[in-house]
């Protein structure tokens, strides 16, 4: 199950459509940037603040997404580096073209919580919409580029290319400094590091869990059984190729089940409490972020156009 994307862009050389193809993408975060302390006295608390009923529970949105960039605003940011790494490259006299990005395609679908659209669930059980998006003819065959450009890309050579100074760090280092002061565009480590502590704290919680048995009893009496929405949607059969009948019928009755079971409700209610405690306590960590988060999308969407 899908909770996050990664933190901060770097240098590092991936696939966005096929092994062939070289696009410059977000690196992941092998520990939080920050774990702040949020012990069980903190987390009774914050269990007080939850309501009973949660049927007034509305949306998906927490409190840290505020300062966080979402899947799409993450492929905008990641658009418009590969834009300006090309812009410098053809400054030095080389010419180079990275598969194009399309954000509303190519982001992937957020699901912190599961699976809860029953449209996707019936069209796709638990696969990724994005993942069976139409790409342009030809770009998963794009050329990688030679050693050289990589040299340039990077910054790993230094001196002049095309009768001009290589800029520190090469092309992606131009293009971050653009993009970000810091010159670290991409996801925000403190608010990352912060959304993925509360998903940790929250999702064995005894209402969180109430709820996930709930849901259980309510998928074994259509005949599927899994004891917790997370077995679901691991499942190995549904790892592969197209989503099965099967798979879309228990994916479309684990929708109804969340729904039935308040799962999502209660999961939601219980995390945005657990948040706005974090929130307090690293208010101007998060300002900071957020503004850094705002500026770098800004320069994006104008360098996208």
């Amino acid at each position: 199950m899908s909770h996050r994307l990664p933190c901060r862009v770097a240098d590092s050389v991936a696939s966005a459509f096929a092994a062939a193809v070289v696009v410059f993408a977000l690196t992941g975060c092998a520990a939080p940037a920050a774990t702040p302390e949020f012990d069980a006295a903190d987390l009774e608390a914050a269990l007080g603040r939850v309501p009973t009923d949660v049927s007034s529970v509305h949306g998906l949105d927490l409190p840290l997404d505020r300062s966080l960039l979402t899947p799409l605003e993450e492929m905008e940011v990641i658009k418009a580096r590969n834009t300006l790494v090309e812009r410098c490259l053809a400054d030095h006299g080389i010419a180079f073209t990275f598969p194009a990005v399309d954000p509303a395609r190519d982001a992937a679908k957020p699901r912190p919580h599961g699976l809860v659209d029953a449209g996707e669930a019936a069209a796709y059980g638990y696969r990724d919409p994005a993942v069976f998006a139409t790409h342009a003819p030809g770009a998963e065959q794009a050329a990688r580029p030679a050693s050289d450009v990589v040299a340039v890309i990077t910054g790993t050579r230094g001196g002049e290319v095309g009768g001009r100074s290589l800029p520190p760090g090469g092309c992606a280092g131009e293009a971050d400094r653009t993009l970000a002061v810091d010159a670290k565009p991409g996801q925000e480590p403190v608010s990352f590091a912060l959304s993925r502590r509360s998903h940790e704290v929250t999702r064995n919680t005894p209402p969180v869990t109430a709820a996930a048995a709930r849901w259980s009893r309510c998928m074994s009496a259509a005949g599927f059984a899994y004891d917790h929405p997370d077995a679901a949607i691991n499942d190995p059969a549904f790892s592969a190729g197209r989503p099965s009948g099967h798979e879309i019928a228990v994916a479309t009755q684990d929708v109804r089940c969340k729904e039935q079971a308040n799962w999502v409700k209660t999961w939601v209610a219980v995390e945005r409490s657990v948040q706005d405690t974090l929130i307090r306590r690293h208010g101007t960590d998060l300002a900071r972020e957020q503004q850094h988060r705002d500026r770098q999308l800004t320069v994006a969407r104008q360098v996208n156009g």
